[in-house]
């Protein structure tokens, strides 16, 4: 998942809303998760836009906490625990290059 890709695009959805255009809205949401296919960018923006759009007069004030919440969310969720790196055995020296043993 690209952060600042989030970002821009959770302030594009903030300003749009602000001037009453719901349609690039929905655009830049559909935009930016089918240019991404990450699951947790999908999440990460479904859930900013019901934020931003059931919030939108009351948070207008609290829009950079919302964003870096929506981030660390983001982030949060894109959060795996990593696989175990198989164990490596050493290089057979006495192999197909001529060892000589």
């Amino acid at each position: 998942m690209d952060t600042f890709t989030l970002m821009v695009a959770i302030i594009l959805m903030m300003m749009f809303l602000q001037y009453g255009q719901n349609w690039l809205v929905l655009g830049t949401m559909i935009v930016v998760i089918l240019s991404t296919r990450s699951p947790t960018t999908t999440i990460a923006l479904i859930i900013a836009g019901i934020l931003i759009y059931f919030t939108q007069d009351a948070a207008k004030g609290y829009w950079p906490l919302i964003i870096f919440g929506l981030v660390i969310f983001a982030l949060v969720l894109g959060l795996k625990p990593k696989p175990a790196q198989p164990d490596y055995y050493a290089p057979d020296l006495g192999g197909m290059m001529g060892g000589g043993y």
